[in-house]
């Protein structure tokens, strides 16, 4: 059970892992317009997908924002899940 100060903490990881998976989709959307083979389960291909992304963005007038924030996102939520399951020691 999670105390009520770790709380706001998996509020954050679960509000940041979502913001990852709907820039994710957004990218392998884009990438599936495009042609690509892409399917719902992530694979190691979806790295594949991913650097392609970041080479063709600049040409088709794409930010690579996503990406970025997608990854930032990730490593926020990663975090924050930590954070909820250790908790944090206040010095008193």
């Amino acid at each position: 059970m999670l105390s009520s100060i770790r709380l706001p903490f998996f509020a954050l990881a679960v509000v940041f892992a979502a913001l990852a998976n709907g820039l994710a989709f957004l990218v392998l959307g884009r990438m599936r317009s495009l042609g690509h083979r892409v399917g719902v389960w992530r694979t190691h291909r979806d790295w594949a997908i991913y650097r392609e992304y970041w080479r063709v963005a600049p040409e088709r007038h794409w930010s690579r924002a996503s990406i970025a924030m997608g990854i930032l996102s990730l490593a926020l939520a990663a975090s924050f899940l930590w954070l909820s399951l250790k908790g944090v020691r206040v010095p008193r």
